[in-house]
């Protein structure tokens, strides 16, 4: 006896749902052949999933475009040249308390001296001589004579090199008062000395005393390396 289609699907029904032999009647085939219930859902779900999402997206990144508009070149101008205002008057009032900013090399101007000790009254050659504790260069020279004929100079020497060149000089000339006298001195190295050679007269100004210690000072100033 041949079987026929009944009692085929009566052998396997969940496949007889799947084709269809018993009519999509039953609840298997309604529930996933037919699609009805998976197919709703999945449609419902899909379509508000995508529509929210890109559509937030889209409309987000829309949105920043538009606000982040490139600016004008005008206004750029306007901007770039206010901040190189601001950034010139930061860099000056930094510059007051920290000169080498932005430079590799710390250099300020300091003072090194040489010095003589004299009586007042009493005639004495003048000697003066010793090395500065840092690399200095000197532009300026200036001697405490406190008048004319108090000190006379012989040679003021630099590093080995005389930056006096002939002649007796004043002492007096090096006030600390005089305009216009700097001088193009050698750099002076810790291991090269400064040296003044001269005479005190024993002239005693109007206002010191005879007899009384005078210590007679010779000041070299210029550009130098910072201690520390």
């Amino acid at each position: 006896m041949r079987p026929n289609s009944k009692n085929l699907a009566m052998r396997d029904p969940a496949l007889a749902s799947i084709v269809g032999a018993f009519g999509g009647k039953s609840d298997f085939g309604s529930e996933f052949g037919g699609g009805m219930i998976q197919g709703d859902d999945m449609g419902d779900d899909f379509g508000d999933d995508m529509g929210d999402d890109v559509g937030d997206d889209v409309g987000d990144d829309f949105g920043a475009t538009a606000l982040a508009r490139r600016p004008s070149q005008a206004a750029m101008v306007r901007a770039w040249s206010k901040q190189r205002r601001a950034n010139s008057r930061t860099n000056k009032r930094e510059l007051l308390i920290n000169p080498n900013s932005g430079s590799t090399v710390n250099i300020g101007r300091y003072s090194f001296s040489v010095n003589q000790a004299l009586v007042l009254g009493t005639a004495a050659g003048i000697v003066a001589s010793g090395n500065p504790d840092v690399t200095i260069r000197p532009q300026r020279v200036t001697m405490n004579a406190p008048a004319i004929g108090f000190v006379t100079v012989t040679e003021i020497k630099v590093a080995n090199v005389a930056v006096t060149v002939g002649g007796i000089g004043d002492a007096f000339e090096y006030s600390p008062l005089g305009v216009g006298m700097s001088l193009d001195m050698p750099t002076l190295s810790p291991a090269n000395r400064a040296t003044v050679l001269g005479f005190y007269t024993g002239f005693v100004p109007p206002g010191f005393v005879l007899g009384t210690a005078f210590t007679f000072s010779a000041s070299f100033k210029g550009p130098s390396s910072i201690v520390g």
